[in-house]
């Protein structure tokens, strides 16, 4: 018997400017347990997996007051299916994604009642270190991440077989076409190493990073709550 549950999922929202649009991936943590019992403890086998079960792709020019309620229901939707599974909304917090969470917050706690899921932030960096602050007006927290490692926690996910996607995910084409169009480049002046989109004028779905990014953001999240975990040193015996 296989025992099935979510302990986390995640919602990445990349935000969109005016030449790009805005993108969300919804990342759960899936705990499955094989026991011949219909229950289980520390003996039985455990396997888990990150799945991405859902993608979206806003339309261009969206307002971000519109983009907060249509987020808004996903999560309303999520939490009539999963009641009991916490869900955390990552959003960029870059630029002008900054005063967005101010708007994402508010559609958040609108309603009355409990929020439906936590609302983080993340500020991409060109830098090479983690930093974690507080959203000046709001109790969200953010983190400040090199844009680069949340793409090469994302490639580490996919090679390691830990993220996997749903047969059936509607823009599974999309994401691939932004997966493969992505470039590494050593800049020169810095000597720091850099990524950018190879765009392809005759392929619209690759003219940015839109739902990798997304996606990249939920994964980087879910690694830092659920990190693999380190094997346990054998025990040697005294004077070996």
């Amino acid at each position: 018997m296989i025992h099935t549950k979510i302990p986390q999922a995640i919602l990445g929202l990349d935000l969109g400017q005016s030449e790009d649009p805005s993108a969300m991936a919804l990342l759960l943590n899936i705990n499955q347990t094989i026991s011949p019992h219909n229950w289980i403890d520390s003996t039985h086998p455990c396997h888990n997996t990150w799945q991405l079960t859902s993608t979206k792709v806003f339309p261009l020019g969206t307002a971000y007051t519109a983009l907060a309620q249509q987020i808004h229901h996903t999560l309303e939707r999520f939490k009539q299916q999963h009641p009991a599974t916490p869900i955390t909304l990552l959003a960029d917090a870059t630029g002008i994604g900054r005063p967005t969470l101010e708007i994402l917050y508010k559609e958040l706690t609108s309603r009355g009642g409990q929020p439906k899921a936590r609302l983080e932030g993340i500020v991409f960096t060109a830098g090479a270190t983690h930093s974690k602050t507080g959203h000046p007006a709001l109790p969200v927290d953010l983190f400040h991440v090199p844009k680069l490692d949340l793409i090469e926690t994302l490639v580490q996910s996919i090679e390691s077989r830990r993220l996997t996607v749903i047969p059936n995910l509607k823009d599974r084409q999309t994401l691939e076409a932004q997966l493969k169009s992505l470039r590494y480049a050593n800049s020169r002046q810095t000597g720091q190493t850099t990524i950018h989109v190879d765009t392809n004028a005759d392929n619209p779905q690759i003219a940015n990073a839109d739902l990798v990014m997304a996606l990249a953001m939920a994964t980087w999240r879910m690694k830092t709550l659920y990190p693999n975990p380190t094997p346990t040193p054998p025990q040697r015996l005294p004077g070996f």
